[in-house]
């Protein structure tokens, strides 16, 4: 009966293992992980703030591994604006993500300094603060009933704050970012008998540029690396052709992980609305039907102020 009980226990700090440790292969992630970066990059750069012009509000949901129990499911909502004067930027992030029994919710700040480098380039730089909430409940995993560990430390709420910062060069027609969202590595364990885990920090680079095919035609290019501890670097290659300055059509190639689709349709010089589908080509492809992803943008036009249109990032 003991050696049952052992076995059982075992399996749940497995579970747990993948759930809370989440970095120990090229399909496993701490952080939400988002296709399109490219049109939400306060999301993980606070220099982008104030970057438009505008006051932007992007709005993002992404269904992971569509057939597996407990796939990551995640909402974001982000809020970024000029402040005062055109050299200074403000942002509010929303953040709330599923992984099975673990469920994060993070409320952001950003702000960013705009220095102009030529008549059409700017270099910014951003700071992130604010505070990450976890409810972590193994009290739902299957075989968890009677384990009197689980019954202890299996439900519980922890409280995280931390910062980051960022650079983001950029004119209208080209952007290069470096970020590290966050820097304290907190603990997401409060029991000395489970397994130890932390907040890693992820490095993110992004870079893209806009070309002219033709008059109404144009070609952007575009990667996003992501490096953090104890997962291989993450490699993202997207490119799009943008059709008369409403229509984006696109692919992205995730090295190891997967491989996309991407649209994106400017509705008005304001509202534009996105789709992608990844296609797994890991070892969890048999498991899965794949993942998607869509999202709202809107820019708010300021008194006094013409919307520029296009917007290529």
């Amino acid at each position: 009966m003991t050696n049952i009980k052992n076995a059982k226990r075992m399996k749940i700090y497995l579970i747990a293992v993948f759930l809370l440790g989440i970095l120990g292969s090229v399909s496993a992630q701490q952080d939400p992980m988002f296709t399109q970066y490219m049109h939400n990059p306060v999301s993980i750069n606070p220099a982008y703030a104030g970057s438009r012009g505008t006051l932007n509000v992007v709005a993002m949901h992404r269904q992971q591994w569509v057939g597996i129990d407990g796939a990551p499911k995640t909402l974001a909502l982000s809020v970024n604006s000029p402040f005062l004067s055109y050299n200074v930027g403000v942002g509010l992030s929303l953040l709330y993500d599923q992984l099975g029994p673990v469920k994060q919710t993070g409320i952001y700040a950003d702000y960013a300094y705009h220095l102009k480098v030529t008549n059409r380039t700017k270099l910014a730089f951003g700071l992130k603060g604010g505070v990450n909430i976890y409810d972590i409940n193994l009290l739902d995993l299957i075989g968890s009933e009677g384990d009197d560990h689980i019954a202890l430390y299996g439900a519980r709420r922890l409280y995280h704050p931390n910062f980051g910062f960022g650079t983001y060069l950029y004119s209208n027609r080209f952007y290069l970012g470096l970020s590290i969202p966050k820097l304290l590595q907190n603990n997401l364990s409060d029991d000395k008998n489970t397994l130890i885990n932390k907040e890693e920090r992820h490095f993110f680079f992004a870079s893209g540029v806009v070309l002219d095919v033709t008059e109404n035609i144009k070609f952007k290019p575009s990667t996003t690396v992501r490096i953090v501890n104890g997962a291989p670097v993450s490699v993202e290659l997207s490119a799009a052709v943008l059709l008369h300055d409403r229509l984006w059509i696109g692919g992205m190639f995730r090295f190891g992980d997967a491989a996309g689709a991407m649209v994106k349709f400017d509705l008005t010089n304001q509202l534009s609305v996105g789709y992608s589908y990844d296609y797994t080509l890991s070892e969890l492809r048999p498991f899965n039907q794949g993942t998607h992803e869509v999202f709202v943008s809107y820019d708010f036009a300021r008194k006094n102020r013409k919307t520029l249109s296009p917007r290529y990032f």
